[in-house]
């Protein structure tokens, strides 16, 4: 049970931390998008930090070398 705690602990940790880091990108300006729709950072979070998660982050950098957009989206088998 301890386990199965610990480890539930862990993920709310990572979904947090991720979030905040979401949104200090979004302050300079990113947009975030999941599955092609905008999105909050906690949405994006949620989505991205779960075990066996299907989704994949990729950043898009502007000319000047600045992210731009964080697009999450499904990862799926073919």
């Amino acid at each position: 049970m301890d386990e199965e705690y610990d480890r539930s602990v862990e993920w709310e940790q990572a979904r947090e931390e991720l979030s905040f880091q979401l949104e200090d990108l979004r302050r300079k300006g990113a947009e975030l998008f999941v599955d092609g729709c905008s999105a909050l950072p906690e949405e994006a979070a949620a989505k991205a930090v779960q075990e066996d998660s299907p989704y994949m982050a990729d950043y898009v950098f502007g000319d000047n070398g600045i992210i731009e957009q964080v697009r999450f989206d499904r990862v799926t088998c073919r």
